[in-house]
């Protein structure tokens, strides 16, 4: 799929906080860093929809008293309470290089809630993503067949980090003794909460780069150039097939073999994202074409950009806003799994130095010329990147409110939405168990296809550490 190339003016060298142009309305600038990631969502606009959005998506029981209460009606009003919270969820872009945001009245609440919170009793969470098309704010949507719930949100508005904080407050909201009533709230003081960009979080508004920022951040930009001549993994579909919809393969490994796999890890002295990453590589190469086997493989290194800011960014009161960041690694074909792994942990150990984070303002300008530079018509890559979520509890909580009155959490999952021939391997676990969810685009690959892949990752895991599993007796 061409690259389409929005109209969008040149990243601005001066980034504003948010400002109040008139009674209701607020704006301020997009930061290069969610511009970056604009670029590449306005990639599939031509197709109405947004590469790189975000799903997040919890299947929930009610526990007493709220089973027996209209949960439609309680979901609405946390919706409405969690824009409150996190007002960010309802700004929206205008001209491509201005975030808005309007306080709502009593009338613009309820319309915004009706466009921005739906109810879908005849499709499935995966048939819902799969259709999903372009809206200007997040979206809620709740599942009462299966008492699911899919948070959907641009990634320009938000990570994944941000996207778990996002439905894990929102599951508060939901659950709290005395329910939300958002007709009393406050509205007008949800603008002091309004989330910044990370070049202001990260304190990069005002400086002048320095000779050693431009040259770390031409490093990073230049590390793209890995993605050049690497390996991918075989499609069957012709170069002009139009991209479909997102769908998703996902494996989860038992608390048992999770518990397995993170001894593993530790007795080698290697993370389990490391650990985790060598296997996508491998898996990679299993499903290359033959000619491409000997290809190096590119990925990710993506981090978090929340444990390395100053309070309150470092926290959880500004989930909606991308505070991520990252670099591209290469590893050769004759490496062995062993050896990546190492690679990895020793590339994840870094983690984001003063000196990288002092350049990022610098590497995402870099970036956004990169993307505005590129010929029309490059066909997109095809390799399986990977994106590491950790221990989600440390984000979304396995229950909320009490068993008198609260959810139950039952299951969690996530991922991109893709409109190209690139595919993400998320992992993360969940109630001690290691998940693996593989985001594809139907229109260039076969389910079995993507089964097959997060099976030879799980395979590879396991075989790279060495961990061999008592099995049951029937």
């Amino acid at each position: 799929m061409a690259w389409h190339e929005p109209n969008l003016k040149s990243v601005s060298n001066t980034i504003m906080p948010w400002s109040r142009v008139d009674d209701n309305r607020y704006e301020r600038a997009l930061g290069e860093n969610e511009t970056f990631i604009k670029i590449l969502a306005d990639a599939a606009r031509p197709l109405n929809r947004e590469h790189w959005a975000i799903n997040i998506i919890t299947t929930v029981t009610p526990m007493g008293s709220i089973a027996q209460e209209d949960l439609t009606s309680l979901f609405r009003e946390a919706w409405k309470g969690l824009r409150f919270k996190h007002p960010t969820i309802a700004a929206y872009v205008m001209d491509e290089t201005k975030y808005v945001y309007d306080v709502p009245d009593k009338t613009a609440l309820t319309e915004w809630a009706t466009e921005t919170f739906r109810v879908v009793d005849n499709k499935t969470v995966d048939e819902v993503i799969a259709s999903t098309t372009l809206n200007p704010y997040a979206t809620m949507t709740y599942f009462p067949q299966t008492c699911q719930l899919l948070g959907h949100a641009q990634h320009w508005r938000t990570d994944g980090v941000g996207g778990f904080i996002l439905m894990d407050d929102f599951l508060d909201l939901a659950s709290r003794s005395v329910p939300v009533d958002a007709s009393s709230l406050p509205w007008g003081e949800e603008t002091s909460r309004l989330a910044p960009s990370i070049e202001e979080a990260a304190g990069l508004l005002s400086a002048d780069p320095s000779e050693e920022d431009k040259k770390l951040a031409q490093q990073a930009v230049a590390g793209f150039g890995h993605t050049v001549g690497a390996i991918g993994i075989a499609s069957d579909a012709a170069a002009e097939t139009v991209p479909g919809g997102t769908r998703i393969s996902c494996l989860q490994l038992s608390e048992q073999e999770t518990n397995a796999v993170v001894k593993a890890c530790k007795d080698k002295q290697i993370s389990v994202t490391a650990a985790v990453h060598a296997s996508v590589a491998g898996a990679n190469y299993a499903l290359a074409a033959p000619e491409d086997k000997n290809k190096h493989y590119t990925s990710t290194i993506r981090f978090s950009f929340r444990p390395f800011l100053p309070k309150p960014y470092s926290g959880r009161e500004y989930a909606s806003a991308i505070f991520t960041s990252g670099w591209m690694f290469p590893v050769t074909a004759e490496s062995s799994w062993a050896e990546r792994a190492k690679a990895y942990h020793d590339e994840y150990r870094k983690g984001l130095t003063p000196e990288f984070i002092s350049a990022h303002r610098e590497y995402a300008i870099g970036l956004c010329n990169l993307l505005q530079s590129m010929p029309a018509g490059l066909p997109s890559p095809t390799d399986v990147d990977i994106s590491s979520l950790g221990v989600v509890e440390r984000m979304l909580a396995r229950e909320k409110g009490t068993p008198e009155r609260g959810i139950h959490i039952d299951q969690v999952s996530g991922g991109l939405e893709m409109a190209n021939r690139q595919c993400v391997c998320h992992v993360w676990t969940f109630r001690n168990e290691l998940c693996l969810n593989l985001v594809y685009n139907e229109a260039f690959y076969e389910k079995a296809t993507m089964d097959t892949f997060v099976g030879s990752v799980k395979d590879l895991l396991l075989q790279g550490l060495s961990v061999k599993l008592i099995q049951p007796v029937e």
